[in-house]
């Protein structure tokens, strides 16, 4: 695993947790002080996420989830663990956020794990609130830098277009690089295959569409460069996956 996907699993995260936050039921949830709502919902898409890359593959086996979840008193909660005391330490600098759900969205380092953490929390008074945070736990000797001599592969994942009629061969000799070293690239850039990781892209940027939009999974499919919902079903379930088994949270 490489910080490049690491860089791409950090960006969902940070999208999807904004996105999470601004949903017409946890407006609601707030207005109603149904914490426990939150909490469940917030739960069923983590574990799902969690489920989803490591049947993508894209998180390794060793990758492990911690969850934090309780009411806080000022700097207190769970007796001060680190990935708590980084949360309450930019809960603090975000102060005051009115009575809004505020989204959490840090990442940071200890001398074993790099930390993913996502969450909510909701201040009550300027001591007390809830917290709800998802703390994806990455082993440091398993992460490995992107060489600079290979990080134009990201350009051509962002720029080819099935749109273009031309083979990803095609495309990659019309950009001045060998076919030959753009696959071996692949494999230490991407961990895979550039198909293969590709279509893993679009089944990520599939299930933020199916989790947090109210699109039908056939507009999700096309949305998300597959050729139809037939298309898209087989990519999942080559994987094991099924579509019916992704919470849908827009409607709520």
């Amino acid at each position: 695993m490489n910080f490049y996907i690491v860089s791409l699993l950090d960006a969902m995260a940070e999208q999807n947790i904004s996105i999470f936050c601004n949903l017409n039921f946890v407006k609601s949830a707030v207005f109603f002080s149904d914490l426990q709502e939150l909490s469940i919902r917030l739960k069923a898409v983590a574990d799902y996420y969690f489920y989803f890359l490591k049947k993508l593959e894209v998180l390794p086996e060793e990758v492990l989830k911690e969850e934090y979840i309780g009411h806080y008193d000022n700097l207190y909660i769970k007796g001060h663990q680190p990935t708590v005391a980084q949360i309450m330490h930019k809960i603090n600098q975000k102060r005051p956020f009115n009575n809004d759900v505020l989204p959490i969205h840090l990442r940071y380092t200890d001398h074993v794990n790099m930390h993913l953490v996502v969450g909510i929390a909701r201040a009550e008074d300027s001591r007390n609130g809830y917290l709800h945070a998802i703390d994806l736990c990455l082993p440091k000797d398993l992460l490995r830098n992107v060489p600079a001599n290979v990080l134009y592969i990201k350009d051509i994942l962002d720029s080819y277009s099935t749109d273009a009629k031309l083979t990803v061969k095609d495309f990659v000799e019309s950009k001045g690089y060998n076919y030959s070293h753009f696959q071996r690239d692949c494999k230490i850039c991407l961990g895979d295959a550039f198909y293969s990781f590709r279509l893993k892209k679009n089944m990520m940027a599939a299930v933020g569409d199916i989790v947090f939009t109210d699109l039908s999974l056939k507009e999700v499919a096309f949305k998300n460069n597959f050729l139809d919902y037939a298309n898209m079903y087989k990519a999942f379930d080559r994987h094991k996956l099924s579509l019916t088994s992704i919470p849908r949270l827009a409607n709520l």
